[in-house]
């Protein structure tokens, strides 16, 4: 198991990047700031269930 960081984490594009690395067994750090396109719709099913959401 490896400790990923994804930055844009909620875009399109790396929201899936991010499911494939979950289903891979992998630790994933997502980083966004909802600014451009990231959307927390894209990820929220993501933080329900196996990412821990900070504030930082």
């Amino acid at each position: 198991m490896k400790r990923i960081l994804v930055t844009g984490g909620a875009g399109f594009v790396n929201s899936h990047l991010c499911e494939r690395l979950l289903s891979e067994g992998n630790n994933v750090v997502c980083i966004d700031n909802y600014y451009f396109t990231g959307n927390k719709q894209n990820i929220s099913h993501l933080i329900n269930n196996q990412i821990k959401r900070k504030n930082i």
